[in-house]
């Protein structure tokens, strides 16, 4: 087959009827297209088609497909906030504080040490 004879200008033909008798349940989603729709809803469909259906996915996570950023130093901070003034976005939220901080569950006390002290 000739590109040509698949490949117009208006686009993509639909699929041959021979065709599609040989592949079983074809299927699309053209929301999720690379080029026009939505690139996170298609990397989120392949988060869910991983765990299905036994892990449930949501639709989408809490930063949903905006590019996440974590500058190290306040100079890497400040180099952000300037860009986004330049391009006019102060659509800028911030998800935790500047440090790194210890989980609520994470044990802090040493085992070792309580063992040391049954000695």
């Amino acid at each position: 087959m000739r590109a040509n004879e698949f490949i117009t200008e208006g686009g993509v033909h639909s699929i041959h009827d021979d065709h599609s008798g040989a592949i079983k349940n074809i299927t699309t989603f053209p929301n999720q297209n690379m080029n026009a729709g939505n690139q996170y809803l298609n990397y989120r469909m392949g988060i869910a088609l991983a765990g299905a259906p036994e892990y449930p996915t949501k639709a989408a996570s809490y930063i949903a497909g905006d590019p996440l950023l974590a500058p190290y130093t306040e100079e890497e901070m400040q180099m952000i906030k300037y860009a986004a003034m330049q391009v006019g976005d102060n659509s800028r939220k911030s998800h935790s504080s500047k440090r790194s901080e210890e989980m609520s569950d994470v044990n802090k006390v040493s085992p070792v040490a309580q063992w040391n002290k049954k000695l």
